[in-house]
Parts: C-alpha cells; structure tokens; sequence
C-alpha cells in the first residue's frame, strides 16, 4: 500500500511539473519586447501585456486627446513591438482675420498648417518658414496677400476761357462755348494686405474724351449816355478845355464876301456840331461826343471838321450860330471819342 502512494506520489509530481513546464512555456511565449519611444524618451521592456494601452498603463504613460500614437491604443502588441509617441504642443494660427488655437504633434509649420486646413498661395506672407521647427506656445501669423487691377475713370477738367469782345459793350458778357468735362481712364496695380491696400501703381493711362473749353466773351466797348439819354459807344474819353468861335470875322478872319466863307479846312460848312481840333490830339473826321466836365450841359454829337491857329494840344474850338461869343471863355469838357 505505501508503495502504492509512493507511485502515486511521483506520477503527481511528475503531472505538476509537466504542467509547470508547459505553463512557463507558454508564459514565455507571451512575453513580447517592446520600444517606447516617446518624444526624447526611449524605454524598452519586456511585457505580457495584450494591448498597447496596457503597455502604456504599466509605465503609467498617459497621452492627450490631440497627441499622436503608434499603433493604435487598442491594437494588439506584436512581439517586437514599437510604440511611437509624438506630444502635441499649443500655437496659434492668426489668419483671415481669427486667431484659431492649434495642438499639434506635427514637427514643422508646413504640417501644422495642413492639419488645420489653411492653405497658402504663392502670395502669402508667413512669419516664418514651412520649414520651421513647431514650437510651445509659437505665435504663426499669415498675412493673405491679394493683387489685382483696378480701372478708375477721371474726369479732366475744362479751361476756362474768358477773351475780349471789341464790339460788345463793356460790362456785358456772352456765352460762346459750353465747357465740357473730358475723361481719362487709368489702371493700377494693387496689393491688399488681408483686405487693405498697402500699394498703388499706376500702369496705364489713356484719354477717353477730351474736354471741351468753355469760352465767354466780355465786351470792351465804353458806353456813355448822352443829355438825352442816348446810349452810345466810345473808346477813350479826353479831357480838354473848350472855346467857342463862329463866323464873325474875329473869329475865323473871313469876311462874307471870301470866296472860303463859312468853309472849315476839311471843306464842310460851319455849323453846330463841326468843331476845331489839334490833328496831333484828335485826327481830323473824328467823330465825337462833348459835355460839360461837371455833366450840367452838353454841347452834344460833333465832327472833328476844323483846325485853327490857337487850337494846340487840349484845347477844342467849339462852333455856335450865336453872334456873341467872346463870353464863352474857356470851359473844362469831356470829348468822347466815338467807336
């Protein structure tokens, strides 16, 4: 009987150690060796862990929503295995007008870009280079750069012409020519920096319609009206002192009976209205208006049409019909020259 157990005894240590063999067997074919690398930091280690979360939960690694991982948490751990960590960090993009807070695992800004869906055009302008290493914390600015052509039409003011009329009375003025605005059209080069104009160069230039000048016309012809209120025109006004003569022999040294008696030096009859002048004051023939200096009388229309021997210079001799007049004396006039 004890012989027995004896045999008993081995067969069952003997089962317990083919099983204990199997087991650690089989443990041993489990354990996989597994490389963390994780940013700066490498760990290797030996593992019966199934999954890549429970290699992370042994080291007691923990990861953020926005970090990157390979494999996946839930994938199956090979056995060799290599666990990538890449640790995202904070940046902002300001672009388009936003500031859009970014975590990113990515290595260069070119890459942060793509994650966040901006894209840049040849244009643009960043802050830094695609090739830039991601930074904590980077501040990443594009400035969005636009060009284009604008055609501007501008007006092109008329001149303004104003000339002399000679034969318009002074004082009036009359339109000839409307004036009429001209148009040029210009293009320009423009750059906008997100949306604002940060250069104007102009490229092209070229009239489309010439301007029309407006002409006016202002009269130069003085006017003057007469005692009986007899508008006329003259060119320059003299002022002169007047004396008087008529046919008496003492005032014109002829007596009736000569064959040039009551004839003036240009040939018309003596009368009123024909008046002696200076030729080198008033030409002979001018015609004339005359009054009295102070406007109190006028001895009216008249006719350069005579000359004599004391009518020098300002002095204009004045022909009446009256026998008497020596009491006329010398009195300050104004003789227009008529137009």
């Amino acid at each position: 009987m004890k012989e027995k157990l004896k045999r008993y005894k081995k067969i069952i240590i003997l089962i317990l150690a083919v099983v204990a063999i199997m087991v650690l067997n089989g443990v041993m074919m489990n354990i996989k060796t597994v490389m963390i690398f994780d940013e700066h930091t490498v760990i290797e280690t030996r593992t019966l862990a199934i999954t890549v979360a429970q290699v992370l939960d042994q080291h007691q690694l923990t990861l953020q929503e926005s970090d990157y991982i390979y494999p996946a948490p839930d994938e199956r751990i090979k056995r060799h295995e290599e666990i990538i960590i890449k640790r995202s960090v904070p940046v902002t993009i300001e672009v388009d007008g936003e500031v859009i807070p970014l975590m990113t695992y990515h290595k260069t800004i070119d890459e942060a870009l793509s994650q966040a869906d901006i894209i840049l055009s040849k244009q643009d302008i960043l802050n830094y280079s695609l090739e830039e290493a991601i930074e904590k914390d980077m501040q990443i600015t594009i400035t969005r750069v636009e060009s284009r052509v604008d055609t501007v039409i501008e007006e092109i003011d008329y001149e303004e012409i104003s000339r002399p009329n000679e034969q318009m009375d002074k004082g009036k003025t009359a339109l000839i020519q409307q004036g009429v605005v001209g148009e040029k059209g210009k293009q320009y080069s423009v750059i906008l920096h997100d949306g604002n104009e940060v250069l104007r160069e102009l490229i092209t230039e070229k009239i489309l319609r010439e301007p029309v000048d407006k002409i006016t016309e202002y009269g130069t012809v003085k006017t003057h009206k007469s005692a009986e209120g007899e508008l006329f025109r003259y060119e320059k006004m003299l002022r002169m002192r007047a004396t008087a003569y008529n046919l008496s022999y003492e005032s014109c040294g002829k007596h009736p009976d000569h064959p040039h008696y009551g004839i003036t030096f240009t040939g018309m009859k003596a009368q009123h209205g024909v008046v002696a002048v200076d030729p080198n004051t008033i030409p002979l023939h001018t015609l004339l208006y005359i009054e009295g200096a102070d406007g109190s009388w006028a001895y009216g229309f008249s006719i350069a049409g005579d000359i004599g021997s004391a009518v020098k210079g300002d002095i204009i001799d004045l022909f009446y019909d009256e026998d008497d007049v020596m009491q006329y004396g010398v009195r300050p006039v104004n003789v227009y020259i008529l137009k």
